[in-house]
């Protein structure tokens, strides 16, 4: 998708589209980035989830972290919440403050 974008971007032709495609190559670089943090997170999440959901042992042992878990479990699930909820990839990474959420 990118290179279509930078071929636009090249054609002696763009000059009449050249707002959209910029503003096309602006959200397809704001969904990959996402996207790719989006995944990092789940990946962290899940491996955490394991740890302190339903180990209660743990949760005792590290309770700091444990809080600071519950915290990231609760935004995680509201952004999957609402993510199911409208599933568009676009509308999904667009939400204010949704990539510096995840980060």
């Amino acid at each position: 998708m990118g290179l279509n974008l930078q071929s636009m971007m090249a054609s002696r032709f763009v000059k009449p589209f050249l707002d959209d495609v910029r503003k096309w190559e602006a959200r397809l670089s704001l969904i990959a980035e996402t996207v790719e943090v989006w995944m990092l997170v789940q990946r962290k999440w899940m491996y955490l989830e394991s740890i302190f959901v339903g180990s209660d042992d743990i949760r005792h042992q590290l309770p700091q972290e444990a809080k600071r878990f519950d915290s990231i479990d609760k935004t995680w699930k509201k952004i999957m919440t609402d993510t199911a909820k409208n599933p568009n990839i676009l509308e999904s990474c667009s939400v204010d403050q949704r990539l510096d959420t995840l980060r």
